[in-house]
């Protein structure tokens, strides 16, 4: 971007124009005009070798009017009023069966490699959203990290991850994947078949069976393929739930270079009830360490948009003979660009005081605009309440091998951390010599 300016123009196989854009007032009309911007249906995420991973039609991968329709019903569970709903059933789920679990490790061994722990606890989270059934909390979180790790791969190294063992093992387990999701979601249907359309505010497998069907309760085209649709959605959420693992893993990397400000975050966590959803919110200092790790370190590292101009072709100061053109834009870039952010290389929660307002469309972790993320809110809520819970009851230290320092790999779409996150935990004791909850 220095070097080159906020728009550049590149060309794939000297036919079709692909231009970088990290302008906030141009992505401005990306996030807002859906007819001449749409999802891009060639991203590697929706299958793996030809194996459907997401498909093109789930709630975040769609395009048109099914994609809004979903996305309509989705917005009831996601609002605001449900995320008190959402943290009254999360909070007894996080101090409860994750709290034991977590208790239990620290007995048999101190040191932790975060980003696996935290890949349990939060697809655990997926059995208070009613998807407890399809497999267990460990083996979702073992199958997105692999799944995860060979997305990559598929680019990079195409012809020979195409013949690997790897390959071949993780077609088989995106296969059996589905077809516990499958057997979840078809016994979900049958439910509200016989118990009438009423749905739980908490019953997000509940709702996205209600985001495939019509208005007069007929699901959408033929069953089965409804259900794959639905498998789709499934399959979406338990991959979006890893990028909140990747956020946490990231803050704790960051937070190793400023230790002071770990220290100041843990304080307020501890000295925070955080009884209730209010009390949650606020954990103030929490929120800006959060604030700016999504700005440093964002787990949804870049974006493609098709471009399809309608009038006179034009992108910035780009015209084009052909409407067949992508938009890339990135928002690590935006983030850390010091044009908007003064020293963006230093994690400073401190510039999110409450008098200060980013250059609009220039902080965007959760994108913007009609295709930005329904989830932020009850994201947001979970890493709070995760966090909370086990600064009340732990102490956690990085340990990082200084030979194998974790860190965040920017070359992909979603960010991947190379190395393990060492972490030592043990229990934290009160003043009064009590331990944790």
């Amino acid at each position: 971007v220095e070097t080159h300016g906020e728009t550049l123009l590149f060309w794939i196989q000297s036919t079709r124009p692909l231009i970088f854009c990290a302008d906030p007032k141009i992505l401005k009309g990306v996030s807002t005009d859906l007819k001449q911007f749409r999802k891009f249906d060639g991203l590697p995420n929706r299958s793996l070798y030809g194996q459907r991973l997401v498909g093109k039609q789930s709630i975040l991968s769609g395009n048109g009017l099914k994609w809004a329709v979903k996305r309509k019903v989705m917005i009831q569970f996601f609002a605001k009023t449900n995320i008190n709903t959402l943290f009254e059933a999360c909070k007894p789920h996080m101090e409860g069966r994750e709290l034991n679990r977590w208790k239990s490790m620290v007995q048999k061994g101190t040191t932790i490699e975060l980003h696996d722990q935290l890949g349990i606890l939060f697809s655990s989270y997926l059995q208070v959203l009613g998807m407890g059934d399809m497999m267990s909390p460990e083996l979702i979180a073992e199958n997105v990290f692999k799944i995860l790790d060979a997305l990559p791969k598929q680019l990079s190294s195409r012809f020979s991850f195409a013949f690997s063992q790897q390959k071949t093992d993780c077609v088989q387990m995106i296969l059996k994947m589905r077809k516990s999701i499958l057997d979840v979601v078809k016994e979900k249907s049958e439910e509200m078949k016989r118990n009438g359309s009423e749905i739980g505010p908490t019953d997000m497998l509940a709702y996205l069976v209600e985001a495939n069907r019509t208005k007069d309760g007929e699901i959408r085209e033929r069953e089965k393929i409804a259900n794959e649709n639905i498998v789709d959605d499934v399959m979406t959420v338990c991959l979006v739930m890893d990028n909140l693992v990747k956020q946490i893993s990231s803050l704790f990397i960051l937070l190793n270079e400023v230790p002071e400000v770990q220290a100041k975050m843990f304080a307020e966590l501890r000295a925070t009830k955080a009884e209730t959803l209010s009390e949650l919110n606020t954990l103030v200092y929490t929120e800006k360490c959060l604030l700016e790790c999504l700005r440093m370190g964002p787990v949804l590292m870049r974006g493609t948009r098709s471009y399809s101009a309608t009038k006179d072709k034009r992108f910035g100061p780009y015209v084009f003979d052909s409407s067949n053109a992508r938009v890339v834009f990135s928002e690590y870039v935006m983030q850390n660009n010091p044009k908007y952010w003064p020293n963006p290389t230093v994690f400073d929660p401190e510039r999110w005081q409450p008098s200060f307002m980013p250059e609009p469309f220039s902080y965007i972790p959760f994108w913007t605009g009609a295709r930005g993320c329904i989830g932020k809110h009850m994201a947001m809520m979970m890493m709070k309440l995760t966090l909370s819970v086990l600064a009340k009851n732990f102490n956690l230290q990085q340990t990082f091998d200084p030979k194998a320092m974790p860190v965040p790999n920017q070359e992909f779409a979603v960010m991947r951390i190379i190395n393990n996150i060492d972490m030592k935990v043990t229990p934290y004791e009160h003043d009064n010599g009590d331990q944790g909850l």
